[in-house]
């Protein structure tokens, strides 16, 4: 169902709500006509990077000893 620029601004959150449903919304303009989808989330940081980051080591242990820490504020 296509709706208009000010239609779409007013009612952000219906449309984003809308397309987060999986709903392709049209927006038309006086130019043409776009598409509004929503993407599905990403479950977590580690899964975004999956492949791409390789880890050595117990990453749940400090890396550096105590007296060798310090911040700068």
């Amino acid at each position: 169902m296509p709706i208009n620029t000010r239609n779409f601004l007013r009612n952000f959150s219906a449309v984003k709500a809308r397309a987060r449903k999986g709903e392709a919304v049209r927006v038309q303009d006086k130019e043409g006509e776009y598409l509004f989808t929503a993407l599905a989330p990403r479950k977590s940081l580690l899964g975004a990077v999956r492949g791409r980051i390789v880890i050595h080591g117990d990453i749940t242990k400090p890396t550096l000893a105590g007296d060798h820490w310090r911040p700068s504020l």
